[in-house]
């Protein structure tokens, strides 16, 4: 196969912005949950940008989503990437585009004249390095079966989903048209929960997703919970065993957990001095896939995420400069 790692997800143009404890109150009237992923309309999003740019005028940019930025990580560690994504013919989707372009990501994105706006998220990083996120989808949501590029997916040795694409009708059929195609093709499927509040609002679609025999689950502790209905983690874990052939479970500075369809094997976190939580989960999935593409096992791609993650969180922004992915490669 020519490809490594083909990605399919929202194209969203991060906005990153340090936020103090007292914004939470502006937060709280908005509605938008702390901690979490909080879906608004343009108007919305605009709203709260209003209040971000009287305290913090000048955020860091870069293109996003949570499939693009490990799929961007897998790229800067040397895989062979391609991505399937929408955005619309306006400034920000010209710079998405260019963003990919420039990190050497193969995709067949048309940016299309419509009156929806492209896809951005406003993320907010607390002292504590927690992140909460704002995001407008715009036209990322009408995402469908004619945006995939199918020759991309048959070609790669991996197929990596995000969670968020279960979001609407439209997405949602273009990640069970691109698993069809993937199995067709002997294309390995990994598919991440991506978020807590989509986790649990669109259960029954990510369970549809689940049960089509995927290769590897990425999600995080909470994620598990909420998938399983546990309320312990140890419970969770015997329910994830089986939902994939390997599932990769996140625990923060707790390193992570493997289950296969035998056994859970534990992997050991790395001493890390945080300050953006932001991205950690998606760059230990483009650190993960990175190594299984290249023909470590899951133990030793679990190992390289956990210490790439642990990088990831010493970083204030929505993304690691280049020379950082050089630096993990060369101090591994």
């Amino acid at each position: 196969m020519s490809l490594d790692i083909s990605g399919l997800g929202h194209a969203i143009v991060d906005l990153q912005f340090k936020i103090d404890l007292p914004f939470l109150k502006i937060l709280r009237k908005l509605n938008i949950e702390f901690g979490a992923m909080t879906l608004k309309d343009i108007n919305g999003q605009q709203e709260l940008l209003r209040y971000l740019e009287e305290n913090s005028p000048n955020p860091l940019k870069a293109c996003g989503g949570s499939a693009t930025n490990s799929i961007i990580a897998a790229s800067s560690f040397g895989s062979n990437c391609h991505y399937s994504c929408k955005v619309s013919n306006d400034e920000l989707g010209r710079f998405y585009k260019k963003d990919l372009d420039t990190n050497n990501i193969q995709n067949n994105i048309l940016p299309e004249d419509s009156i929806n706006p492209s896809g951005q998220s406003i993320i907010m990083i607390t002292p504590d390095a927690e992140r909460t996120m704002c995001t407008c989808l715009g036209i990322s949501e009408t995402f469908s079966e004619n945006d995939l590029d199918i020759q991309g997916i048959a070609e790669s040795k991996y197929l990596l989903m995000e969670g968020y694409l279960v979001t609407s009708d439209s997405s949602f059929k273009a990640c069970n048209k691109a698993i069809k195609v993937a199995k067709d093709n002997k294309t390995k499927i990994a598919f991440s929960l991506s978020d807590l509040n989509i986790v649990s609002a669109f259960h029954s679609r990510m369970m549809e997703i689940i049960n089509s025999d995927l290769d590897i689950i990425f999600c995080n502790q909470s994620e598990a919970l909420s998938l399983t209905k546990k309320n312990s983690f140890e419970l969770a874990l015997i329910d994830m065993q089986g939902l994939a052939k390997t599932t990769f479970i996140t625990k923060g500075k707790m390193g992570a957990s493997i289950c296969d369809e035998n056994k859970v094997h534990q992997i050991k976190g790395v001493k890390a001095n945080a300050i953006d939580t932001n991205g950690a989960g998606d760059m230990f999935a483009g650190a993960v896939l990175h190594y299984l593409s290249q023909g470590f096992s899951a133990q030793e791609a679990a190992k390289f995420g956990c210490f790439a993650a642990s990088k990831n969180v010493e970083f204030f922004g929505p993304r690691l400069p280049k020379q950082r992915f050089i630096d993990i490669i060369n101090s591994y």
